[in-house]
This record gives structure tokens, C-alpha cells and sequence, in this order.
């Protein structure tokens, strides 16, 4: 079941479910919360539901593996409104799947698993309206830029809001690294990448056995993207967003609007091209 088969009664009713599994004080686990609710919620539904109560200052979005929501308690006078259906959300075809080593010893056996749980989780729970996912780490000999100007993986869609006209581009970037490259040099990757995006970020594949000899880079490596307004994900299993940490959220940024030109022309394919314009058209 989606949101978009539902009818506005039924959509505040499920919110109401929803806020009510909260706790009032505690933060509860995306994972958690979902497995609470039941078999009668899709994933689907519950992004698009959590994220209604987010954008109306119900819920506030909080840490942990997969991340996690908290009850913002509302002036008395505030109820849960009605809301129009959501728009939908058109996800890119899934990437060709490939043979991929238990160990993600090389970075690029990762691409594959990280950008798939950005296209499936990562982005409902970001909010997007509707977006598209793309690798642009192997470009070949093409001319992009610089090696620095490629991120790993990109995000591009938009975002809509309740009490803001209009429709906000976004431009997500990812750089990917395996267990053994963990270094400060990720963050300065990203924040090139920032020149032409609206937020970066870095992803560590670091499974929950080795999490403790990484703690001391980590933890540098993490006040520097801090400091840099830089976004840090640690990623146990990359297949498993309910693995998945945010260390620190990405701040948004924005860019110059030739050099995000610049990117969206050099980086990514005709297909996210061509939906850009019947975006904004």
C-alpha cells in the first residue's frame, strides 16, 4: 500500500498511527518503529507518513543506525491536518547487479550496494519529492573536471515544502570508502565536490567487528567534516540502511549556480538531464 491510494482522511488517520507509536519523550529507531507499526505498513508508506510529521514540526529526525524520529510537543491549539496526496515519487531502475565480495575490500564493489540503499532508503527519508540516483565514479576518460570533481555517487531532485513556494533543487554527493582507506582525505574529497552540490557527503564501510581499531581515525576524521559542515555516514552492512549511522547530518549549501550547471552537463547522464527540465519547465 502507498500514500498516493489513500484519501485524505485515511492519510490522517495513518499519521495519527503513526505519531501515536512515538514515544512521547524517548526517540524510537526508524527500524523499530516500522516493525511496531506492522505488516500493513509498507516502506513506502512509512517514509512518505514519517515525513509529512516531520515537515509539520511533529516529529524531529535524530541519530542511530538507520536513523531514528522524536515527538516535538506541539502548542495545544496544533492537530494533525489533513494533507493533498503527495506527489509521486519516481525511483531510477535498479543498477545491474553484480557478483560482490563479502569483504568490500575494493571501493568500487561498493558502489553498487551504498547506491542502492540511497535510492531506496536513504533519499525517502531525506525527504526528496522526487529524485534520481546515479554511480559518477567511473567515467572513463571523459572529462568531468578532475578526479576530485567526481563524487562517487549523486543525488539530484527536489524538495517541496508546506509553507514555501516552489520547487528547491537538490544536489546530494557521496564519497565511498572501504574499512582500510579511512582518512581525512574522504572529507576534503566531498568538500570539493561541494562547489556543484548542495550537500556532501562520505560513507565508511566499516562493519561493527572492526568499528573499535577505527575509532581513533574515525573520530578525527569526523570533527574535520564536522568543522567543514561535511556529512558522515558509517555504514555496517552496505546493503542495510537499519545498519546504517549518521554521524553528522551534510549542511546545505548553495552552490554557484555555473558550476552546478557545469556538473549536472559533465556528470550525469542525458535521462537525469532530460527530467531535470520536466521538473522545472
Amino acid at each position: 500500500m502507498s500514500v498516493d491510494s489513500l484519501s485524505p482522511e485515511q492519510i490522517e488517520l495513518r499519521q495519527k498511527e503513526l505519531l501515536g507509536a512515538v514515544p512521547d519523550v524517548n526517540p524510537i529507531g526508524n527500524k523499530a518503529l516500522r516493525e511496531q507499526l506492522g505488516s500493513n505498513w509498507s516502506e513506502d508508506l512509512y517514509w512518505a507518513v514519517r515525513n509529512r510529521l516531520v515537515e509539520r514540526g511533529l516529529l524531529e529526525i535524530g541519530r542511530g543506525r538507520g536513523g531514528s524520529v522524536k515527538k516535538v510537543p506541539p502548542p495545544a491549539s496544533i492537530q494533525v491536518a489533513q494533507d493533498p496526496d503527495l506527489p509521486d515519487v519516481p525511483i531510477a531502475q535498479s543498477m545491474p547487479q553484480q557478483e560482490v565480495g563479502p569483504d568490500y575490500s575494493r571501493e568500487l564493489e561498493l558502489y553498487q550496494p551504498i547506491s542502492a540503499v540511497i535510492r531506496n532508503q536513504w533519499a525517502k527519508a531525506q525527504g526528496f519529492d522526487s529524485y534520481l540516483v546515479e554511480v559518477t565514479a567511473k567515467q572513463g576518460s571523459r572529462q568531468t573536471g578532475g578526479k576530485w570533481s567526481r563524487p562517487d555517487v549523486t543525488v539530484v531532485g527536489y524538495k517541496t515544502f508546506p509553507y514555501l513556494p516552489g520547487r528547491f533543487l537538490e544536489v546530494a554527493s557521496f564519497e565511498v570508502k572501504t574499512t582500510d582507506t579511512i582518512d581525512v582525505s574522504a572529507v576534503y574529497e566531498a568538500l570539493a565536490h561541494r562547489r556543484a552540490a548542495t550537500r556532501a557527503h562520505v560513507v565508511f564501510h566499516i562493519p561493527t567487528a572492526r568499528r573499535t581499531e577505527t575509532d581513533n581515525v574515525l573520530e578525527a576524521v569526523s570533527e574535520e567534516a564536522k568543522r567543514l559542515g561535511i556529512g558522515v555516514i558509517v555504514a555496517d552492512d552496505p546493503t542495510d540502511f537499519d545498519t546504517w549511522e549518521i554521524l553528522f547530518e551534510a549542511n546545505r549549501f548553495e552552490p554557484d549556480p555555473g558550476k552546478l550547471n557545469e556538473f549536472i552537463a559533465q556528470q550525469t547522464t542525458s535521462e537525469l538531464k532530460e527530467q531535470i527540465v520536466r521538473w522545472f519547465k
